[in-house]
């Protein structure tokens, strides 16, 4: 048989669209949860933070996140968002596969954001927050980038 006409097995068509789709499909992006927030320090403009997140890492083999690029926000009055914090740490964290782990981000904060939120927990009784971003993670297919998006709300 001719090398031009000679079907092709289903292992390797797999195969070779797993390898053109640069097997961005067998990656999920972990779903993230914020879970505490304690202030570690005061300036005069500005402040830092410690969030605990709570990272579940979906996917049948472990992640190794060696960038984590964030926006967080903090919902107002008449459902207006604040950015609370936006910034990218590259320290690595390992994911387990299929486990939570609890994820520590030390990030600053706007003091007038704060003021937002602490308006809308007076009001509400919650702050509600949303984050989003990427993931830097590499695992057994390479690095990809994967999005997050996470919504919540909080009770101080």
């Amino acid at each position: 048989m001719d090398r031009l006409t000679r079907p092709v097995s289903l292992p390797a068509l797999l195969i070779f669209v797993v390898w053109l789709g640069g097997c961005t499909a067998f990656y999920q992006a972990p779903e993230v949860t914020i879970t505490d927030v304690r202030i570690v320090g005061l300036g005069l403009s500005a402040g830092t933070a410690e969030i605990h997140l709570e990272v579940d890492n979906p996917n049948f083999y472990q992640l190794e996140v060696r960038r984590f690029q964030y926006l967080l926000e903090v919902e107002g009055r008449n459902s207006n968002w604040s950015p609370l914090a936006e910034g990218v740490t590259a320290d690595t964290v390992r994911l387990p596969r299929r486990s939570r782990e609890d994820v520590r981000l030390q990030v600053p904060f706007r003091y007038d954001a704060v003021g937002t939120a602490v308006r809308n927990w007076w009001e509400t009784g919650a702050m509600n927050y949303r984050v989003q971003g990427e993931i830097l993670a590499r695992g057994p297919m390479g690095e990809r980038e994967l999005p997050f998006r996470a919504s919540g709300s909080m009770t101080p």
